[in-house]
């Protein structure tokens, strides 16, 4: 009578297999041949090869509208940096003396004064000092 306790685990026996089993060599660079098994490789290539080629179009769409994109920012870019280079240059030919006092004379009626025009009053002596 075999007893087993219920503290050890059991394991029932199994025909041992070896590693490599003998089996029939295959051929090199065998396919099957078989209609069966191509039939419904090409049912399936039917209906992959439409949505494939689909997809390859729209791929190919979104690339080259990015492209497009991408190319007009980079445009608009090199427009804006040139507007900038202009208005910079135009900003410190206005902030310059000549232009300064070319808008004074010309909007406000303002003239450097030249010497003998500018004086001050002396209280003391009660009269003017020009300078």
């Amino acid at each position: 009578m075999n007893f087993h306790g219920t503290s050890q685990p059991y394991m029932r026996p199994v025909v041992q297999i070896g590693i490599g089993q003998r089996s029939l060599p295959r051929r090199k660079n065998s396919f099957p041949t078989s209609v069966a098994f191509w039939r419904p490789v090409g049912k399936i290539m039917l209906l992959l090869l439409p949505l494939v080629l689909a997809i390859n179009m729209y791929v190919s769409y979104s690339v080259g509208k990015t492209t497009e994109s991408i190319v007009a920012a980079d445009n608009k870019r090199y427009e804006l940096m040139d507007r900038n280079i202009e208005l910079r240059a135009m900003k410190a030919r206005l902030r310059g003396d000549e232009e300064f006092r070319r808008l004074a004379a010309e909007k406000l009626s303002l003239y450097e004064h030249t010497k003998g025009q500018i004086g001050t009053f002396n209280k003391r002596k009660g009269y003017f000092i020009y300078l």
